[in-house]
């Protein structure tokens, strides 16, 4: 009797977890659909083992996704300096670490802080402000010598997502 039981259990278990898996996959793919990168940010999510059951848990995925690639970038930009004999191109490294620094430790930690408060506008200006200093930093080259094109490119792509997703949030 206890087999045939705890049979049913597990098959009931099975069945809700993989109805839960389909309708947060929809989700999924139904937020991701609204962001300028839908690819991008369905794999961010997607790869991530605490899948979201909400816009507000994905958003959080995606900008903590941020602050892990924004950190990377740092250490790449940290390395160059150390490598580089071009004092102008010196300057404009150190210009583009100092854009990244703060993005790091303040203002995308405080843009996940706000969302976690509901306060949405608050996270899309902190969004819209990281934006503007990834910008900063490649206006400082011209044409295509920045050796953070790439990578300031993806940064902005991530931002842009974030953007997105908080902009469904404000409209619920």
């Amino acid at each position: 009797m206890r087999n045939k039981a705890s049979t049913t259990l597990t098959l009931v278990l099975l069945t809700l977890t993989l109805v839960s898996t389909t309708y947060s996959d929809d989700l999924i793919d139904q937020t991701c659909k609204k962001t300028p990168y839908y690819e991008l940010c369905s794999n961010i999510i997607h790869s991530n083992p605490a899948t979201p059951g909400d816009p507000k848990g994905m958003v959080v995925i995606i900008i903590n996704y941020t602050v892990a690639n924004a950190t990377d970038t740092l250490n790449f930009i940290e390395d160059l300096i150390k490598k580089v004999t071009d004092h102008e191109l010196e300057h404009k490294l150190t210009f583009c670490a100092e854009s990244y620094i703060p993005a790091i430790k303040y203002v995308l930690p405080q843009a996940v802080g706000s969302i976690n408060r509901g306060n949405f506008g608050f996270a899309n200006y902190s969004i819209s402000y990281a934006e503007k200093d990834i910008v900063a930093c490649n206006k400082k080259f011209t044409g295509n010598q920045s050796p953070l094109s790439s990578r300031n490119g993806i940064m902005l792509q991530l931002l842009d997502i974030s953007a997105a997703i908080l902009k469904i949030l404000l409209n619920g």
